[in-house]
């Protein structure tokens, strides 16, 4: 056969010479098949004649002069047209027409052949020499027609074989694949020289349709049957893609570690990468040394940095990771558009930069992978990332960009749903709630909103109450979300913002309950330590200063640092602290504040912990150190806002130790650097100067006040200084022309009504109780604050204790209690309360108001004294005196450092006995 065999590939190829032994070898077959020749012709009547001119025409031929060859035959057949050799010389001439390029003769005699002698053991070789020229010509209809009659056609396998094989290239150039596949199954049935030509191909066609499985039985079948094959060699790393691609991972990384070894050059850096790429898929440990086979010289050098780099990160190695991620990225990452593999690394390297801390860094590259490459496969995922780390750095509006880019861009994409959530959050965080809900149902419409979504339209919903301050409305509506899906993804964030939304309203108990539940449920939440702390803060606010330490304490010792977006801990040190001052623990107290500066990065909190420890410093009677760390905090902190706190609080101590000069030093000190606070700083004058009892001097700072400072909430104070002034001077007469002149200079609202306060306090002072009753009066009417109502309730209960009205007393201290049960006059309302009742006869409603403060606890211990002692009264008043002296005596016994417990043993010291055993109801409170 001269016709070269025909590629796997598109691209037809020309003929290709037999052997001049394998045409030898044709003529002796032709020579010894007489039964054949028979079939075709007779021998002629002249057989040494026409022996002599077939010898003499085949001489031509074995001696390569095909031109003389063709027309020797072709005399031949003129001439002895019925000789048995007759056939042969047909053949043997379109051969030699064929080698002298004449293509259109060579068809014309094969076609020639087929017609006269198609049962001729040449006539499948005829034919397929026609299908040759047909397909090497390009005539692919012709081309058809004749190879399919060759591969049907009786004949030697290799003849048929090579039929089909070329019939299926026929059939893949007429972009028919499936017929194409067909053929080359039937081509690689037998182990012919075809079969491994029609697996390649066959194996090619599958990669074309992506039909990876198929395509990795082909690879696979050459791979074993025709293991030294040229084919096998041409496929190379095919059969290791097209297993990794058809999800056989571990198969497709030994097959391309095997192949490695016969790769040379940048075939076997590619053979390095894919194995190693696909070890770092499956998180196996031989992806390093693999990966490690790729030249750094290599134009795959680039791809083995960036699955290098993935290594790195599993194993937590994030500044290795980002080194391998940037040399991925080296040489193309300022290109206005950057590839594949930049735009990959460019993701990774910001996942990394994110665990080391690099927030800023890793912004930049998930902005260059959602923006340098358009339609990549890393754009979602970098707006995701995005979006999140700015959600996370409180960047909300920055966040909604990112996230709305996404959901436009990508409405179907997998990242759809986490866009859409997100985008709402953003938008909740920024207050927008209105778009909030819009972005939660815009979810729902692109059809990527599942059941958690629509909880989550649920929680934004009551979650926008909390934002807009309607804390009453928002805790039912988060706890509905709680009950709806107990163990949805927002179950516990609900639990939690129902409880901050009731301490919000001031509940504080009903937010210590939710909170409790949140902890008790959801043990792990994110929220578990913003939580406790709120829990503590409940205590805080109630005055329950005591269990609030161990809240604050209980806080500390769990504090996993799950909620980073707020400063709990360095604050929870401040609150312990205070709250450590309050109960008279100095030492632990300062131990406590000194712990703040290094409990956050920027010392935040520091100021005040310096502050606040100077002031337990002066509590203890320790001056001279209380001075030196006001000092330590004008140094350290001289942008703070304790500054001019801390030179005021010098200044006062300066005044109480007689060093007046000192004292107004730092005063006049602060009106130079920090003239906002300037009348606090005159009334810090004021005060020295009437301590001098240099009253017109005192009067003048007073004025000095209303003069500069109109607007200042320390009028008020300003006010009672100068009042004190002007009776120091004989000149009461004049305080309420002062009272009028200051009344004029304010703005109206609380800062009027703190002045009627401040008024009625001196009136309550110098007997004119009436004029106190009436001022608080009005500033009740007035509508005031929380903190200026609680204060004119208190004071006008104690008003009208005084003037005889315990009716009066006990309903204004019913309403401060019913309205603030938690506030921080609450413990001194109930014992103003019991007070009143006791003095109005209702000794019952007095035992029970005192008997509630005794069992609930208070700040303070005097207080939780006085409640024993008003109850003892009222259960006497009751006639149960020996209750009465039982309860005393736990008096006593409980706290006999307080003033209460010392009245009680001056006037009966026989409460000094020990308490006799609790009965068997188990309690000696009556």
């Amino acid at each position: 056969m001269l016709l070269r065999s025909c590629p796997a590939r598109h691209t037809p190829a020309r003929f290709r010479r037999f052997p001049t032994a394998t045409l030898c070898l044709v003529a002796v077959l032709g020579v010894l098949s007489p039964v054949a020749a028979q079939t075709v012709g007779t021998v002629t009547a002249r057989p040494a004649e026409s022996q002599a001119s077939f010898e003499e025409a085949k001489l031509l031929y074995d001696g390569g002069q095909y031109a003389a060859a063709e027309r020797a035959f072709d005399r031949f057949l003129d001439e002895y047209p019925r000789d048995a050799r007759a056939p042969e010389a047909l053949f043997f001439q379109a051969e030699s027409a064929l080698a002298t390029d004449d293509d259109r003769g060579a068809a014309a005699l094969f076609g020639r052949f087929e017609r006269q002698y198609p049962s001729h053991p040449y006539a499948s070789r005829a034919r397929l020499a026609l299908g040759r020229y047909y397909y090497a010509r390009g005539d692919d209809d012709r081309a058809e027609v004749a190879l399919a009659a060759a591969a049907d056609a009786p004949g030697p396998a290799d003849d048929r074989a090579e039929a089909a094989y070329l019939l299926g290239l026929v059939h893949r150039r007429q972009d028919r694949p499936d017929a194409a596949l067909a053929a080359f199954e039937r081509a690689s049935v037998d182990d012919t020289p075809s079969a491994p030509l029609a697996l390649y191909a066959a194996g090619s066609v599958y990669v074309d349709r992506s039909d990876w499985t198929r395509a990795a039985d082909a690879f696979g079948a050459l791979a074993q049957r025709y293991p030294r094959s040229a084919e096998d060699t041409r496929a190379g790393l095919a059969l290791a893609e097209a297993l990794i691609r058809s999800g056989r991972l571990a198969d497709g990384a030994r097959e391309a570690e095997r192949r490695r070894g016969s790769l040379t050059g940048e075939e076997a850096a590619r053979g390095a990468l894919l194995a190693g790429e696909t070890w770092v898929r499956l998180g196996d440990d031989r992806a390093d040394a693999a990966l490690a086979d790729v030249p750094s010289d290599s134009r795959y050098a680039r791809r083995a940095a960036l699955a290098r780099g993935r290594v790195a990160s599993a194993r937590g190695d994030f500044g290795a990771a980002l080194t391998l991620y940037q040399i991925a990225r080296a040489g193309v990452s300022d290109r206005a558009e950057v590839d594949a593999v930049a735009h990959e690394a460019a993701y990774y390297e910001g996942i990394a930069a994110k665990a080391l801390g690099q927030l800023g860094y890793a912004e930049d590259r998930w902005t260059e992978a959602s923006t340098r490459r358009p339609g990549g496969a890393y754009v979602e995922a970098s707006l995701l990332e995005l979006g999140l780390l700015r959600y996370e750095r409180r960047q909300y509006d920055a966040a909604a960009r990112a996230f709305d880019r996404l959901l436009t861009d990508h409405p179907r994409g997998p990242y759809a749903g986490e866009a859409a959530r997100m985008l709402g959050e953003a938008y909740a965080a920024s207050g927008q709630t209105d778009r909030a809900r819009e972005a939660f149902r815009r979810a729902e419409a692109l059809g990527t909103a599942t059941a958690e979504t629509r909880a989550e339209v649920a929680f934004q919903d009551a979650y926008a109450r909390f934002v807009a301050g309607q804390y009453a409305e928002a805790v039912p509506a988060l706890l509905a979300v709680v009950d709806g899906d107990p163990s949805g993804p927002r179950a516990g964030e609900a639990l939690f913002w129902a409880g901050e939304s009731a301490f919000q309203a001031r509940e504080y108990a009903r937010a210590e309950t939710i909170l409790r539940d949140l902890l008790r449920r959801y043990p792990d939440h994110p929220r578990s330590d913003a939580a406790r702390y709120v829990i503590a803060w409940t205590f805080y606010q109630r005055g329950q200063t005591a269990n609030a330490a161990d809240a604050f304490e209980r806080f500390l010792s769990a504090y996993t640092r799950s909620g980073e977006l707020v400063p709990y801990y360095a604050d929870a040190l401040l609150r312990l602290g205070d709250l450590y001052t309050v109960l008279g623990r100095y030492e632990d107290a300062r131990l406590v504040f000194g712990r703040v500066a290094a409990a956050t990065p920027d010392r935040q909190g520091g100021d005040y912990a310096l502050f606040q420890t100077a002031q337990v410093l002066g509590r203890e009677g320790r001056t001279d150190d209380a001075l030196r760390t006001y000092d330590r905090l004008l140094v350290e902190y001289p942008e703070s806002e304790r500054y001019a706190q801390a030179l005021l609080a010098q200044g006062a101590l300066y005044s109480a130790r007689g060093q007046d000069s000192l004292a107004v030093a730092a005063y006049e000190r602060i009106l130079r650097e920090r003239p906002q606070r300037g009348a606090a700083a005159l009334l810090g004058v004021g005060d020295v100067l009437m301590n001098q009892e240099r009253y017109p001097l005192a009067e003048a700072a007073y004025r000095r006040v209303f003069e500069r400072y109109p607007s200042s909430p320390l009028t008020v104070d300003a006010f009672s200084g100068l009042a004190d002034a002007l009776d120091a001077q004989g000149r009461g007469g004049e305080i309420d022309q002062a009272y009028a002149e200051v009344d004029r200079a304010l703005r109206g609202g609380d800062e009027r009504g703190r002045l009627r306060f401040a008024r009625a306090r001196l009136a309550l002072t110098s007997g004119q109780d009436s004029l106190a009753i009436s001022l608080l009066e009005q500033v009740l009417s007035a509508a005031p604050s929380a903190d200026l109502e609680q204060d004119a309730l208190l004071a006008i209960g104690g008003a009208y204790a005084a003037t005889g009205r315990p009716a009066d007393a006990a309903l204004a201290l019913r309403r401060l209690l019913t309205r603030y049960p938690d506030g921080p006059l609450a413990d001194e309302g109930s014992l103003r309360l019991a007070e009143a009742l006791l003095a109005g006869g209702d000794a019952e409603g007095a035992r029970v108001a005192a008997s509630a403060l005794r069992q609930r606890g208070a700040a303070d211990p005097e207080q939780v004294a006085d409640a024993y002692a008003l109850e003892a009264l009222a259960l006497q008043d009751l006639g149960r005196a020996d209750d009465a002296t039982r309860l005393l005596r736990e008096l006593v016994s409980r706290y006999p450092t307080t003033a209460a417990a010392r009245a009680a043993l001056s006037d009966r010291p026989d409460l000094a006995q020990p308490l006799p055993a609790p009965d068997s109801e188990g309690d000696n409170a009556p």
